[in-house]
């Protein structure tokens, strides 16, 4: 899963590169802004997506089923897209049918939906794969239409679309074991059943996305949007380690134990930390690649990545109380075990949280709305880090309440020693290149040249001082051996 997020990263930064230069910093922005109506649009899935999840982790049959239940709430998902659409265009006086065919991006993301909802429990290392295959299909898409064709916003639509429903057609397919013959009435019910449940953790991951939105409807212009969604992008692999955890879930799930949590943290410290290190050094290179006037937003662009790591740890702690509870273990449920789950306790708490922090940005915008664009984009960003690090005491404290799993720190001083070093040899060769050419293409390399040597020193000093990474290294190595040779 590491390798594919690594190379989603990879490529999911060179598409932005093809959109952010072929695109003005107002069409970036309404990119940015309809990312967020389909995270809106996809409520209706995510009220039953975790159950489908949790069902399928134990091997049950629930693919007719579960693409039933989807089919139905289509419809509901395609009126709130075009709601949220048409009304963000008149208040941002941008053209409402552009905005509008975002539409051809939704479509296939549900297929997408389905097909993640069922992989994220029977089989996670799929996800892997399918996405290395969405994003080098997505690649391949941009450069045609947005960099050779200049098809621009719309070539941006085409490409993404295609690109999802490639995903989701071979999620799909790996799914096929799990096909029954008819539709389980029992499981459909059973997972609406839960929706309510599952309002809360929706309304929290819906409300996540509602920053960029805030943004631009109270600044009343998108442009804000564009550069906010460029300092996501650049600390995208940073802030969205979560991906190197996904497996722990579903192993818990069917019964895992401390082990499997040590050894997923101890791997997700040992590749999270150097990237937020070495991120500091690097990000206002990495921004001025994606176009020169986005550099400006780099401490902002350090703030996420800071948050984003944080929000893991903190993941470490909702996994362990979600996969350790059992109370879904059979087929026929109440509505008052739903309430009295662990997991319904940990939604709640979350949304909370995520409702102060919109709370927050919402109060700041509407005081400070007219500063300039990087204060703005800095001083939210600062507001989120402030909000992940209340929301990770949160659920690692719902760990040690509910749960008797722990986090192992005991290798955490190895990978900080390395990462230190690492961040000085790359920052003192970053101030002898100087600066840097305007062209992303004339710019990447030397970026490249000091990731390339930033990976080899941690690894090195790794190398000497760490026990576990050596040993590591040699499993890796005879996997390979015995796998390829």
């Amino acid at each position: 899963m590491f390798a594919a997020n690594l190379i989603g990263y990879l490529t999911g930064f060179l598409f932005t590169v093809f959109i952010t230069r072929r695109l003005s910093e107002e069409e970036f922005g309404i990119w940015a802004l309809i990312g967020s109506y389909i995270t809106y649009s996809l409520m209706p899935f995510n009220l039953v997506s975790t159950w489908i999840s949790r069902d399928a982790a134990r091997g049950k049959k629930i693919l007719s089923s579960a693409a039933a239940l989807y089919t139905l709430l289509t419809p509901i998902s395609l009126i709130i897209y075009f709601s949220m659409a048409f009304g963000s265009a008149a208040v941002i006086n941008y053209d409402p049918w552009t905005m509008a065919l975002g539409v051809m991006i939704l479509v296939p993301y549900i297929l997408l939906s389905l097909g993640t909802a069922i992989q994220s429990g029977y089989a996670p290392q799929n996800l892997g794969i399918a996405k290395i295959l969405f994003e080098i299909s997505k690649v391949i898409m941009a450069f045609y239409l947005v960099v050779t064709l200049r098809m621009g916003l719309i070539g941006a639509f085409i490409s993404l679309s295609i690109a999802y429903l490639i995903q989701a057609i071979m999620l799909l397919e790996r799914s096929k074991h799990l096909l029954q013959r008819r539709v389980s009435r029992e499981l459909v019910m059973k997972w609406v059943k839960g929706a309510p449940i599952n309002t809360v953790r929706m309304i929290s991951n819906v409300l996540g996305a509602t920053d960029i939105i805030l943004m631009s409807m109270i600044t009343g212009q998108a442009m804000i949007a564009g550069y906010w969604r460029a300092a996501v992008a650049a600390s995208a692999l940073v802030a969205s380690s979560s991906a190197l955890m996904t497996g722990l879930g579903p192993r818990l799930i069917s019964g895992g134990s401390q082990r499997d949590l040590d050894k997923t943290f101890d791997f997700t410290m040992m590749i999270v930390l150097p990237m937020l290190f070495g991120f500091t050094v690097l990000s206002r290179d990495i921004l001025w690649i994606l176009r020169p006037a986005y550099s400006s937003v780099w401490l902002a662009a350090c703030l996420l990545a800071l948050a984003g790591v944080i929000r893991t740890l903190g993941s470490f702690g909702a996994v362990a109380v979600s996969g350790m509870d059992r109370f879904d273990q059979v087929d026929e449920l109440s509505m008052r075990e739903y309430l009295k789950s662990r997991i319904f306790a940990l939604n709640k708490l979350n949304l909370v949280v995520t409702t102060l922090y919109v709370a927050a940005v919402a109060i700041y915008l509407l005081v400070f709305g007219k500063a300039p664009i990087v204060e703005l984009i800095t001083a939210i960003a600062g507001i989120n880090l402030l909000f992940a690090m209340i929301r990770s005491i949160i659920n690692l404290n719902l760990m040690r309440k509910f749960t008797e799993l722990r986090l192992s720190l005991k290798n955490l001083p190895h990978y900080l020693t390395a990462s230190i070093i690492m961040t000085t040899v790359v920052y003192m060769i970053r101030l002898r290149i100087g600066s840097i050419p305007a062209r992303a293409i004339e710019a990447a390399p030397p970026i490249l040249i000091l990731v390339a040597v930033g990976t080899l020193t941690y690894g090195a000093i790794l190398y000497l001082i760490s026990k576990e990474f050596r040993t590591l290294l040699r499993e890796v190595r005879s996997f390979i051996l015995n796998t390829y040779l």
